[in-house]
Parts: structure tokens; sequence; C-alpha cells
């Protein structure tokens, strides 16, 4: 399969919402471009695109983080591949890239989240040499904007 890769880009907007949606990231095509212009402005995100006959098949997110307590690592903040091409090699593509972009930022650990009901995904990620750490709740807390 002809496989290209690459650096997101402003006009990647549309193909990126439309394969949000369809992991179930409800996202607007303007919440989608606002958030990926300020992304692409910062040293310490990077979104990689998989083409196919110039159709995008799969993206990640990778974010460079730390917390105190633990070493600076890369998460993958989102790794979408179209239905219609996993099992074809795109999401080994994304993560192999995403490996050479943490070693190039001096980094030697990934972390993935993955929704408790992604069964498959958990199989994929360890079969990719992940280990599953740990099992937690994600707790959120709404602020009004006081604009």
């Amino acid at each position: 399969m002809d496989l290209h890769i690459r650096s997101a880009k402003k006009d990647d907007c549309p193909g990126i919402t439309e394969l949000s949606n369809q992991l179930g990231y409800l996202s607007s095509l303007d919440k989608v471009c606002e958030i990926l212009d300020l992304v692409l402005t910062r040293d310490d995100h990077q979104v990689y695109i998989v083409e196919k006959d110039n159709l995008i098949v799969g993206y990640i997110h990778l974010v460079s983080t730390m917390c105190i307590g633990s070493n600076p690592f890369v998460e993958i903040a989102a790794l979408i591949v179209h239905k219609s091409y996993q099992n074809k090699g795109v999401g080994k593509l994304l993560i192999k890239e995403a490996e050479k972009w943490t070693r190039s930022n001096g980094l030697t650990d990934i972390r993935i989240r993955s929704n408790i009901i992604r069964e498959e995904a958990h199989q994929y990620f360890q079969r990719k040499g992940f280990q599953d750490l740990k099992t937690q709740h994600v707790f959120l807390k709404h602020l009004k904007s006081i604009i």
C-alpha cells in the first residue's frame, strides 16, 4: 500500500475532523481548525498525517510533557486510523514516527490513554510494545467562562 506520512498543516482540518468524528469525538470543523492552528505553533506538540491518494487515512497528535514525580514523556493525545484502513500499516507507520519524534526530543517514554471499552485498541498497543500500567478514572470539572 502506497502510504505517505508528513507533518500536519492548516488545511488538514477537514480530514482530521472527519477521522475524529468517525471515532466518536464529535468536534466541529471550526474547533478543530482553531486547535490545530495553535498546536502547529508549539514546539512541544507534533501532528503527523498519513495519506493515501491525497486522502487523510490516519493521524497522530503527540505532546511532550512532564510531571513532578516521573520522567518527562511524550503522550499520544490522539491516534486515529480511518476504519477502512485499519490493519493496513497506517497505525504502525504513525507509531514509528512518534518514536522518532520522541527520541529527537531526547525522551524515551511514550504514553497513550485508551478508553476501557476499546479492547481491540488495548491489544493493538500491547502488540506494539506498550505496557498496561494502570486503570484510572478521568474526572472533569467544567468552569463557566468569566466573560
